[in-house]
């Protein structure tokens, strides 16, 4: 037994590849360049420059008539496999996990067909029960014409399937997205047939001028629903039929990990670059990145893998605007969901648990030798190779010390947190830091991985691990900081340099604070770090200047203006009403009416 599990791919995605799962690029023959690991359908016999129309049935086709040798074959999607081993469960025909490991599924996989496949002669999954009558909802979502003509030709010329087809478009069920398991006899049946009406159909007399891009897969549409009636008629006219219906795993929400499995980027001609972002900094990361790639060096591929939360699609169009203009940089984008959306987030410090995201890098990422992580909120002011470029020897971790941290170092540091309420013996006593390395505590906004001097997946698991159990003040930083403690490469700090003021540096222990100020001087990275100093709220902040050149270039500019303006408007409304609740109150209370000014004047310059 041999079976080909032929799954279809029209663009780069996360490779499904094994002994039995056989990627293979679709549409092969009018695609720019073919997509890596893996066959083409533009070879041998083959319909490969009609995929427009047949849609994953080029695959289909190219299998039928050039795999000779195997006794099974399927086809699937790159974002739609079938749960062979009911890892998921339940009794739905389609499941949307937020998590799904490529190397478990095929495990899984090739010990089901092992054990299993030699048992049935059809593998196909289970029906999708809609709302509507499967010949309206073909007739109200595409062109009713190729639906009615298709049924003219079963009736012509394929008389025996009519009934089926008559109870298929009458009812309610339909199976998803042309995928299956045959056997090669069953499989030489249902291809003659399928391919003889969908031939006729596409060769038919009928004005198809005026079909939407979408409408112009009416071919693959169609077939959809002639699955259904061909796997109606063997129910119907085979008893004996071996069927098993297992559910549809739908990837299209999922975190697959890994994204890339080869080695592919690597190399000194790519700059492998990972920023995660939450809907609420979209704006901001497509300000960084604009300010990145118009300062990169441009005889370099930049392979930028974005992390988000579930970003909706029009969004994502409008930051591909800020890559798409630079030819030499490749968008990846990859939705890591809610993956954290329970982990902890302590009283005084709340950001996006985004930022947790970079810990996933280490599972999707594990054959880059070198990965380059990026907070959104920094501004380029040079070449971000000159950074990338960095010898790091056989550290695993370089990045720019975290100096106003380190003045934890001067004495005690007390903090708003009622869980930390000392940050010197926080760093001391629970995240087991010695005095040196306290020295060389480092921001997590800028961190260049070097993935080839670790065991990645280990790392990752580790910190994982940690992600789920810890509960720290920095949270991530935190955690990245107690794991690398030892080995730890520090960077130049103009790699990272806060816009916070100089103020703020006060009490760093000298030698720092001289770093700092130093790198303060001539930055190559402006960040945003502080919460109370970024460039986007209605108030002034240092080098905020830098971040709104770049954000006007961007589509987001509009947006975050409107954000300002109604932020603006909040804090006047909050200002008037302040003022006039304690102008009443005084009146009433006359022998307050000092003591309530001078304050009135203090919390006046807060708000302001």
């Amino acid at each position: 037994m041999r079976i080909a599990l032929y799954t279809a791919y029209h663009k780069a995605a996360p490779l499904l590849d094994s002994a039995s799962v056989r990627p293979i690029h679709v549409g092969a023959a009018a695609a720019t360049a073919p997509l890596k690991g893996m066959i083409g359908d533009d070879t041998g016999t083959h319909i490969s420059a009609k995929n427009r129309e047949y849609c994953e049935l080029t695959a289909l086709y190219w299998a039928w008539k050039n795999d000779t040798d195997a006794s099974h074959i399927g086809l699937m999607h790159y974002r739609r496999v079938i749960d062979f081993s009911g890892q998921f469960g339940g009794s739905v025909a389609e499941v949307c996990p937020t998590r799904f490991d490529i190397p478990d599924w095929l495990e899984q996989t090739e010990s089901w067909l092992a054990d299993n496949a030699q048992n049935y002669d059809l593998i196909v999954p289970r029906v999708h029960s809609m709302g509507q009558r499967v010949a309206v909802n073909y007739r109200d979502g595409h062109a009713r014409q190729d639906f009615d003509t298709a049924r003219q030709i079963i009736a012509r010329d394929h008389a025996a399937y009519l009934p089926s087809f008559d109870a298929v478009a009458q009812g309610y069920d339909l199976r998803l997205g042309n995928m299956f398991v045959m056997s090669r006899a069953l499989l030489d049946r249902y291809c003659t047939w399928l391919f003889d009406i969908l031939d006729q159909l596409e060769n038919t007399d009928l004005d198809r001028s005026h079909y939407s891009p979408q409408q112009c897969r009416y071919l693959g549409f169609v077939a959809e629903r002639l699955l259904g009636v061909f796997v109606h008629h063997l129910q119907t006219t085979e008893p004996d039929l071996r069927l098993i219906e297992p559910a549809i795993i739908n990837l299209s929400e999922a975190l697959v990990s890994p994204y890339l499995a080869d080695d592919s980027l690597n190399g000194p001609a790519h700059i492998n670059i990972a920023v995660s972002a939450d809907r609420a900094y979209l704006p901001h990361t497509s300000a960084m990145l604009h300010s990145m790639l118009t300062r990169a060096d441009q005889t370099r591929q930049i392979n930028l893998f974005f992390l988000h939360g579930n970003i909706d699609a029009q969004a994502l169009d409008m930051l591909g605007e800020v890559t798409r203009v630079h030819p030499n940089t490749h968008l990846h984008l990859i939705n890591a969901g809610a993956v954290f959306v329970g982990s902890y987030r302590s009283s005084s410090r709340a950001p996006s648990n985004a930022t947790y995201n970079r810990f996933l890098l280490f599972g999707l990422l594990p054959a880059l030798d070198r990965l380059l992580y990026l907070d959104g909120d920094m501004i380029f002011h040079g070449d971000v190779a000159q950074i990338y470029d960095t010898d790091m020897g056989e550290h695993q971790i370089a990045a720019v010390p975290d100096y106003i941290m380190t003045r934890t170092l001067s004495g005690p540091t007390p903090t708003i947190d009622r869980k930390v309420p000392d940050l010197a013996a926080y760093h001391r006593d629970v995240l087991g830091l010695n005095d040196t390395q306290i020295g060389r505590y480092f921001n997590a906004g800028l961190l260049l991985l070097n993935f080839g001097a670790m065991d990645v997946a280990a790392t990752g698991a580790a910190l994982m691990a940690k992600a789920d159990t810890t509960q720290f003040l920095f949270r991530d930083q935190d955690i990245l900081n107690c794991h690398f403690k030892d080995s730890y490469l520090p960077l130049d700090g103009r790699y990272n340099v806060f816009n916070t003021e100089i103020g703020g540096y006060g009490r760093v222990p000298q030698a720092n604070h001289a770093s700092a100020m130093a790198a303060r001087r001539d930055p190559l990275v402006t960040h945003y770090a502080a919460h109370d100093y970024k460039p986007w709220l209605p108030i002034a902040v240092p080098r905020a200047q830098y971040y709104w050149d770049a954000l006007i270039q961007t589509p987001f500019y509009t947006e975050v203006i409107a954000l300002q303006t109604r932020a603006t408007a909040r804090r006047l409304r909050r200002k008037v009403v302040f003022k006039d609740r304690g102008r009443a109150f005084a009146e009433k209370v006359p022998v307050l009416r000092p003591a309530m000014g001078w304050v009135y004047r203090r919390i006046q310059r807060l708000l302001s």
